[in-house]
């Protein structure tokens, strides 16, 4: 191997350790308490390769988010088999896309939550595209971005607050979790597939 090939290598993987740093810390502490050196930290690399790669901060917090919404993309592609509708409550298996994403909206960032709509990957654009063309909309009407918004508070707040959800509602015991589980997936299923394939 060659020197320059060499260099590029080391490059490319202390690019890769700091946004991988920055993904994990995103979800962790969200993006206005994260720091340079916290980030270069833990990565395990100078802090000085953080501006020299990505010109600072907010150009690495950027490539890490859109690590994190390509790999979601991905995950929830692969969870309903390529569907556009994406499977209820799988949202939940995906934290690191999740806490992010809510950690990026709870501090203000709004462009980086938004990293998704940019990148061409949002799995709610997706579907909410998905239903103008089934039901020969132009462009969606106030009743169908209401639904789908629903629906979309639905998943997130399940994959976020299920343990506090079942505290609250006195579900016990793995079995009636599963069973409520079960039950929630089918009426949002239900309700997505209302709104997909009909216009009322």
């Amino acid at each position: 191997m060659s020197i320059a090939e060499r260099s590029t290598r080391s490059r490319v993987d202390s690019e890769q350790k700091l946004i991988n740093a920055a993904a994990e810390m995103l979800g962790e502490v969200g993006p206005r308490a994260m720091s340079v050196r916290g980030i270069a930290e833990r990565a395990g690399v100078n802090h000085g390769l953080v501006h020299h790669y990505f010109g600072g901060k907010d150009g690495l917090l950027q490539a890490a988010m859109t690590q994190l919404v390509e790999q979601h993309a991905d995950f929830v592609r692969e969870q309903s088999h390529g569907s556009p509708i994406p499977v209820p409550l799988a949202l939940k298996e995906d934290q690191s896309y999740l806490r992010a994403v809510v950690r990026s909206v709870l501090d203000d960032e709004m462009e980086l939550a938004e990293t998704e709509l940019r990148a061409g990957v949002s799995v709610p654009r997706t579907a909410l595209q998905h239903a103008i063309t089934q039901r020969n909309m132009a462009e969606a009407d106030l009743e169908t971005k209401a639904r789908f918004s629903l629906g979309m508070a639905t998943e997130m707040g399940w994959a976020a607050l299920e343990p506090f959800i079942f505290a609250t509602m006195d579900v016990q015991g793995e079995k009636e979790k599963e069973a409520v589980r079960a039950y929630v997936r089918n009426l949002q299923y239900l309700f997505l597939q209302n709104i997909t394939d009909s216009k009322t």
